[in-house]
Formats: C-alpha cells, sequence, structure tokens
C-alpha cells in the first residue's frame, strides 16, 4: 500500500492516479475526497500516528506552496513525515524542487532544501528533484491569462512533462533509491514558454519587457518573485537517464494548452 500526501494537488493528483495502477492508493487529505480512499487527518501533528496505523510499505510526499507558509509545507511536515516512515521502516520518497538550496535567498528554495535534510534520515529514500512542470492545470499559465500579461523573461527553464514526471515516480516505486533531478529534452525561457503555451490554447497575452532590477526590487516584499529570475535548469538529467526518452516540448505545450481551453 502506498500512503500519499499532498495527492490532490496538481502533481500529487496525476501521479497518484498513476501509482493506483501498480497498488493500492491511501491519500492523506484535510478534506473528502474521490475516487481514493482516504484517511483524515487535521492537524500535521497527527501524521506519524497515521503512518504508524496504516504501517503503509510506501509513503510519497507532493506537498509543496509557492507562497504562504513555506516552513510548515517544505521543513515541519517533511520531518513529521520521515518520522513515521522511520517508525515504520517504511520507504520514502519525497518531492523537492531543483534548485533547492540552503544558502538560498529564496524562501521557496531553501526551505525545500531544508526539508530534505530529515528525508536522508530515513534508510530507504528517494528525492525528487522536478523543474518546472508542464501539463494541463499548471498555475503559471492560468495565472498569465487572469492577468492579460507575463513578463518576457529570458530566465532560462527545462520543464518537465507531467506524465515523463509520473513515469519516473513509478520507476522509483520499484525499488530505486538517491536523489534525481527531473527536467525534459529542452531548455526555453521563461518568456517564449508563455507565450507558446497561451498561443496554443488560442488565447492571448501581452509579454513586456521587465528589468531585471525592477523584479529584484519587488522580490524584496514577494520572496515567490525571484523565482522568475532563478535559472531552473538540470546538470544531471536523471528522468532522462532512467526513463531513456521523454516527451518533446512541442507535444508537452500542446497538452498543457488544453487546459486552458
Amino acid at each position: 500500500m502506498i500512503l500519499v500526501f499532498g495527492g490532490t494537488g496538481f502533481i500529487g493528483s496525476f501521479v497518484s492516479s498513476r501509482l493506483s495502477e501498480v497498488d493500492e492508493v491511501v491519500l492523506a487529505v484535510r478534506r473528502p475526497v474521490k475516487s481514493f480512499k482516504t484517511v483524515r487527518f487535521s492537524n500535521p501533528a497527527e501524521i506519524p500516528a497515521i503512518i504508524e496505523e496504516l504501517n503503509p510499505d510506501m509513503v510519497v510526499n507532493f506537498i509543496g506552496v509557492l507562497r504562504s507558509d513555506y516552513w510548515t509545507a517544505h521543513v515541519e511536515i517533511p520531518r513529521l513525515i520521515a518520522e513515521g516512515a522511520r517508525r515504520t521502516g517504511s520507504r520514502l520518497i519525497h518531492t523537492s524542487a531543483l534548485g533547492a538550496d540552503e544558502n538560498s535567498r529564496i524562501p521557496y528554495f531553501r526551505t525545500k532544501a531544508l526539508g530534505e535534510r530529515a528525508v536522508k534520515e530515513v534508510r530507504k529514500h528517494a528525492i525528487v528533484r522536478p523543474s518546472l512542470v508542464l501539463g494541463p492545470g499548471q498555475r503559471l499559465f492560468r495565472d498569465a491569462l487572469r492577468f492579460k500579461v507575463f513578463p518576457n523573461l529570458k530566465t532560462k527553464v527545462q520543464p518537465i512533462d507531467l506524465r515523463d514526471l509520473a513515469g519516473l515516480y513509478l520507476k522509483l516505486v520499484e525499488g530505486k533509491k538517491g536523489e534525481f533531478n527531473a527536467c525534459g529534452w529542452e531548455v526555453i525561457s521563461l518568456g517564449e514558454l508563455v507565450e507558446r503555451v497561451t498561443k496554443e490554447a488560442g488565447k492571448r497575452v501581452l509579454l513586456f519587457p521587465a528589468p531585471e532590477s525592477i523584479i529584484r526590487l519587488l522580490g524584496r516584499l514577494d520572496g515567490s518573485l525571484l523565482m522568475a529570475l532563478t535559472e531552473n535548469t538540470c546538470e544531471r538529467n536523471d528522468a532522462l537517464e532512467l526513463l531513456e526518452t521523454l516527451k518533446d516540448i512541442d507535444e508537452s505545450i500542446r497538452w498543457t494548452a488544453e487546459g486552458l481551453r
């Protein structure tokens, strides 16, 4: 049995569906969810006891936030999940982020790295660090359409298709351990990616020049803005090594655009 935390989000819901093809999946949730067996919890402090009670073969964590309480989502909850996995001897697959760095000035990347500490204390663990993920429901493009404008950022990203990312998790379920970077085939600028996805959806978003200095200034008020200036590419692409082939970016863009029509 696979116990999943964060199984209702963009990445977690899709990957959980794929995991259910190979084993029983139970979602740990705060609100009822259809289509899956669930276990409810209201306070993160309950997490170790839930894991002990269910004694799953594997625990998978997809919990993450782009804003709000980074510490709870990226550090405290992973610590509690790791504690439960250590008690039961369950294997643990943890979702971090490409660019995770304890010394980063960006709260998202710094807390993602700090959250990995407890995971590494679990004897049987794997850590997945995805780049930007493409697929229907990706919030980046919905936000761009909502505001009708997006800065023409030259930041390089190497996005991975959600279907390929799910394939990577299926490989890890087979028993692979370690740390895995997950990127797609191609590197593209963030501005061009937004333009291509929204155009494929038949929508119009105005790309405007945005001096990096202005975004860095605004980033003092909202640290998440600095993420848009941080290159997100793989020096070592473990997804390609394990899967051997990945979706072409044109195909990924078409699929992503389907969720915007």
